[in-house]
């Protein structure tokens, strides 16, 4: 390592060196955490408020999770492989490990005693001689605006109180009980509604439109074109799908590939062109023994979607030169890229959130609940409208999310046993 080289930092706390983008500690008697990686529903928000409530010594109702945005939150990247506890918890174990000792730090200063004489309880910081403060007392921005040193050892797991023990997710009473916590739920004032009309098959033109019946529907604002691309804005959801199924009738598209038929998509995956590769070979010292037979299966099963259990959604807005979105993205920051290299404007205009736990949105925000494509669907489609201040939600059908890509993955797979 040279001299200018800043030396590693656990997890994804490498990338994201400010203490203060993952932890605030507020006069009110609760911490925000603020984490890269977004609860998709596999837990992580519980997971990760244990994680802070144990360095920081601090009940896990203090803690206030606060959903993953490109405004203010770490950029973690993806959120899949189940890296989230490796990554994130591990940053922000560290990180709350050093919060800790630097609110540790200032309240020795103000009580004229050492640090390592104070203990913490639930925020409560005590010493010697009925000495206290708290960190509520001592809640200060500026104390955790520098950059993170790895410096304070966490606890160990036998010192744990909470990690790895039973605890009532964080995001189940909503879903149980029917809150209101997605874009689904939002009746937002002056919201209009999107449909985008996908190809007839992957890969075909689009070579004659007709866009009369479509723009005749009432509450029709736009119809959008741009190349192959065809969408419908309407102030009602309804003229929005009707219009969409009437732009259907009226257009034609020339070449492209048909998807391949349900009934052997086995077989159509082993016709196609492949590379084969060993990444792995060893060679065995000792002697086989004799093979008395060979056992040959195959194996099958059809071709399964990773989306979204809802429909794919996303509400978009123009507004103070810059692009809203929320969005349920596994990947806010790489959205984010590429909606700059869709708009061909620098990817700091835009500003992603995470759409879980929906309430309405701030002034100036937008909220959208995803899957794949909705996001970049609802900013294409809304760009041309010329109502800047106006939000857009565009949603796809159920055949649409998953009904025109390719299968890729290999859904045959022979096994073989000798014996």
């Amino acid at each position: 390592m040279t001299t200018t080289e800043k030396p590693k930092l656990p997890g994804s706390l490498n990338a994201n060196r400010r203490l203060s983008q993952w932890i605030r500690i507020h006069a009110d008697g609760s911490v925000e955490i603020r984490p890269g990686k977004v609860d998709i529903g596999q837990g992580i928000s519980t997971a990760l408020a244990q994680i802070a409530a144990d360095e920081l010594d601090v009940a896990p109702s203090r803690i206030r999770m606060v959903r993953a945005s490109t405004a203010s939150s770490p950029d973690e990247g993806v959120t899949s492989g189940s890296q989230s506890i490796q990554e994130s918890g591990t940053a922000l174990r560290y990180a709350a490990a050093e919060a800790r000792a630097i609110y540790l730090k200032a309240a020795a200063d103000k009580l004229g005693v050492a640090p390592d004489a104070l203990s913490v309880e639930d925020g409560a910081i005590r010493g010697p001689g009925n000495a206290a403060t708290s960190y509520w007392e001592l809640a200060d921005d500026a104390l955790l605006d520098r950059e993170a040193t790895a410096g304070a050892p966490p606890k160990a797991a036998a010192a744990r109180k909470l990690a790895g023990q039973p605890m009532q997710r964080i995001d189940i009473p909503d879903k149980v009980f029917g809150r209101r916590r997605f874009i689904h739920d939002l009746a937002l004032d002056g919201l209009l509604h999107g449909r985008v009309l996908h190809p007839a098959r992957p890969g075909a033109r689009l070579t004659s439109l007709d866009e009369a019946a479509a723009r005749a529907v009432p509450g029709v604002v736009a119809v959008v074109r741009d190349g192959g691309f065809l969408g419908v804005i309407a102030e009602q959801e309804e003229a929005a799908i009707k219009a969409i199924e009437l732009l259907r009738k009226h257009t034609v598209w020339a070449g492209g590939s048909p998807l391949p038929p349900n009934e052997d998509l086995a077989g159509w995956l082993k016709a196609q062109r492949a590379e084969t590769k060993v990444s792995d070979k060893r060679e065995s010292k000792a002697p086989l023994p004799p093979k008395s037979r060979t056992l040959r299966r195959e194996y099958t099963k059809p071709y399964i979607a990773h989306a979204s259990i809802g429909p794919s959604m996303a509400i978009a807005q123009w507004k103070d030169g810059g692009l809203h979105v929320w969005s349920h993205s596994q990947g806010i920051y790489n959205l984010r890229t590429d909606l700059g290299l869709v708009f061909r404007f620098r990817a700091d205009l835009a500003s992603i959130v995470d759409g879980r736990h929906a309430g309405p949105p701030p002034e100036g925000h937008v909220e959208a609940r995803l899957a794949r494509e909705s996001d970049r669907e609802s900013d294409l489609e809304e760009r041309p409208i010329g109502a800047p201040q106006q939000r857009l939600r565009a949603l796809d059908p159920r055949f649409d999310d998953v009904g025109m890509g390719r299968p890729t993955r290999l859904l045959a797979k022979p096994a073989r046993e000798a014996g």
